[in-house]
């Protein structure tokens, strides 16, 4: 399908797909999943977009990047702002619950998890200049593996933005509205989260399968493995009825 090419006309209940880790760097990856989402004719979809991922370079400052999110944006497809460096250089965890989440649900990703409100609100305000240097205008924001401080959720307060969106949730800022939004997401980094991945997504959609709103979170590097992309297939084959809107869509119809 052509970059410019328009959706095919949308259904019914509501599929939220979005492509997590969106960069320069990523990008090659990016088109592989785009590709497949294209060739299933699933569209529109969030493009979560890291200004500045793990130091490699801003996102705006790449010609070749901001053409393809253009032309993507032209069909319908909505960016998003993904933290900033994405990369949680915090070395000290201060508790089990937080060396859990941030060493092993995610492997020192999470930049947003503990952040006070000052950090939080000046790397918001960082990322959101670069993403509007590039010309994009995004009303949502998700941390990176949806980790939040609370300092995060304070920071957001008063910025240009529409909602923000965790694992289970699409959070309006406006009125603190939460919408009930479960997520499907893999994760690819070892073999066996790889095995475990599959019948807990299975599991997943079993239990939520009758929700108004699902959402689908891929991410750059889900294609390297075959099981993973048979796994995607076969989810967003199960959910090819529902009507395919972005978050951002979601949260201004409301």
């Amino acid at each position: 399908m052509p970059d410019d090419a328009p959706y095919p006309p949308r259904r019914r209940r509501l599929l939220c797909v979005s492509l997590h880790d969106v960069a320069p760097a990523t990008l090659p990856a990016c088109r592989e999943v785009l590709a497949l989402l294209d060739g299933l004719h699933i569209g529109p979809v969030a493009l979560l977009v890291v200004p500045d991922y793990h130091g490699l370079g801003r996102a705006d400052r790449d010609e070749r990047f901001c053409d393809f999110l253009r032309a993507r944006a032209r069909r319908g497809d909505e960016i998003v702002l993904h933290g900033y460096f994405h990369r949680d250089p915090d070395a000290k965890t201060r508790s089990l619950r937080d060396w859990l989440e941030r060493r092993v649900y995610t492997d020192r990703e999470g930049e947003f998890a503990r952040l006070e409100t000052n950090v939080a609100r000046a790397r918001l305000l960082r990322g959101l200049a670069v993403l509007r240097s590039a010309g994009w205008q995004p009303s949502g924001f998700v941390a990176p593996a949806w980790l939040m401080s609370p300092g995060t959720c304070d920071a957001l307060g008063g910025l240009p933005l529409r909602y923000y969106a965790t694992r289970d949730n699409l959070c309006l800022l406006a009125g603190e509205r939460r919408i009930h939004a479960p997520s499907l997401v893999v994760s690819s980094r070892s073999a066996w989260r790889r095995a475990l991945s599959i019948p807990w997504n299975c599991g997943t959609l079993a239990r939520h399968v009758d929700a108004p709103v699902l959402r689908a979170a891929l991410h750059p590097a889900d294609l390297r493995h075959r099981s993973i992309e048979a796994l995607w297939c076969r989810l967003l084959g199960t959910l090819q009825g529902r009507e395919i809107v972005t978050e951002g869509d979601l949260a201004a119809a409301l």
